[in-house]
């Protein structure tokens, strides 16, 4: 299953996001951290926007007994 262009997008703004946040706190100073912080947050929100629900199928679990397995022969 391939990914889509904004899942691709979301994942840069992530991944830059997750280096300026910790560059930032570290040696780049405070706006920057922040700045991080905001990207890793935006993409956490853009995922969740893009997820799709799962299809109604899945969401009902029916309970059957498992199939038996014939024994034959001693162990």
């Amino acid at each position: 299953m391939g990914s889509t262009s904004a899942q691709g997008w979301y994942l840069f703004v992530f991944i830059v996001g997750f280096t300026l946040g910790p560059a930032g706190l570290f040696a780049l100073g405070w706006p920057i951290a922040l700045l991080g912080f905001a990207l890793m947050a935006v993409a956490l929100v853009g995922f969740r926007s893009i997820k799709e629900p799962a299809p109604e199928a899945s969401l009902r679990m029916e309970n059957k007994p498992a199939p038996s397995v014939a024994r034959t022969g001693a162990h």
